[in-house]
């Protein structure tokens, strides 16, 4: 199979598209199926590309990949390095490397069907999902990082204070449907491995070069203030600094890996199984990728997923770098809670328009 490349045209214009953007059509711009799990990748292509043509003569790159083809690092490398091509910058193409990833992690077989199951409990579940995108301006981060400074955390990053933030709102928003329940709530963070390694890998090591970074809260706990949740995330994130990247390379990290999934799977096998919500990050992935016309002005990530799904938030930079994206992919019932909390309102605005003039 090669590369499925499609042409469209888009009845409307730009201008007017990112004044309304309504979410769920960002699929129409896409040639498939996009954020949705998948039973037969063997008739799936890795990467698909859409050129959606604006009445005013703007242009929209749909761009899917399949993530067993690469994290947002290796699709970063690859969409840059095609821009750099067609700009005639051969010098801004980055090589793909193949043999850092797999001499840190030796290939093994399949993992055991138990630990398949478990990636299938983690990331899939059915659900009535809605994404929804909140912006952050810089005003509301810094006083967020303001409130989530403590002794542990006296400098938070701009990401560890809005995910403590949406933390603390979204398990707020689950006790109050799930009230009484002793469930846990689990946040598992993406962390990029290439610069935790011991040597660090290159910018170029290609596949998926991430692991998680679980933290867990007792959604019975009252008052839990955004500081305790941020050193949650901080020293989780921290444990990917010393001892652990190195206990995942080589040929004793399948073991590891294992031991994590073994963990998991006592969780997912409880009588109440946990509350689980991804958070991953994309700032300085996509917002610079030059095609000649100039940078994007905006970077859309996600319409309508499918009903078998998982709770997930992404961020990214704002068009104009005056603050984050948060798109959120939540339960239905959830979302409706926090669209309707005005403390999570009095940082968060709920997809605000994009104006340009073309």
């Amino acid at each position: 199979m090669g590369v499925p490349y499609l042409e469209a045209r888009v009845n409307c214009c730009m201008s007017e598209f990112l004044k309304h953007q309504e979410i769920e059509l960002l699929n129409l711009f896409i040639p498939c199926n996009v954020f949705c799990k998948e039973s037969d990748t063997t008739a799936i292509a890795l990467i698909a590309f859409q050129l959606n043509i604006f009445v005013c003569g703007g242009i929209a790159i749909g761009v899917s990949f399949l993530h067993k083809f690469g994290d947002a690092a290796t699709t970063s490398a690859f969409l840059h390095s095609w821009a750099a091509t067609c700009i005639g910058s051969p010098e801004k193409v980055t090589h793909p490397n193949f043999t850092e990833g797999s001499s840190m992690f030796p290939p093994r077989d399949s993992l055991p069907l138990k630990y398949l199951a478990t990636m299938e409990n983690l990331w899939f579940k059915e659900g009535a999902y809605v994404t929804r995108r909140f912006v952050f301006d810089n005003k509301a981060i810094a006083t967020l990082r303001a409130k989530a400074k403590s002794e542990r955390v006296p400098k938070p990053t701009r990401i560890e204070a809005l995910t403590g933030f949406i933390w603390k709102h979204y398990m707020e928003a689950s006790k109050a449907i799930k009230s009484g329940s002793k469930r846990t709530s689990m946040i598992v963070q993406a962390v990029n491995l290439r610069t935790r390694m011991k040597p660090h890998l290159s910018d170029s090591s290609t596949g998926n070069q991430f692991w998680w970074a679980p933290v867990a809260a007792d959604l019975a706990m009252e008052g839990r203030e955004l500081h305790e949740l941020v050193d949650q995330v901080r020293e989780a994130i921290a444990g990917f600094d010393g001892d652990c990247t190195e206990g995942l390379q080589g040929d004793e990290g399948l073991s590891t890996i294992f031991d994590y999934f073994d963990q998991l799977e006592d969780m997912f096998s409880a009588e109440i199984k946990p509350d689980v919500c991804a958070f991953t990050s994309w700032l300085r992935f996509y917002n610079d990728i030059d095609f000649g016309w100039g940078k994007p002005f905006w970077v859309g990530i996600m319409g309508k997923v499918g009903p078998t799904f998982r709770n997930l938030i992404i961020f990214n930079e704002t068009s104009l770098g005056v603050g984050i994206e948060a798109w959120m992919t939540i339960d239905e019932k959830e979302l409706a809670i926090l669209e309707n909390d005005l403390e999570f309102l009095a940082f968060a605005s709920p997809n605000p328009s994009n104006s340009i003039s073309l």
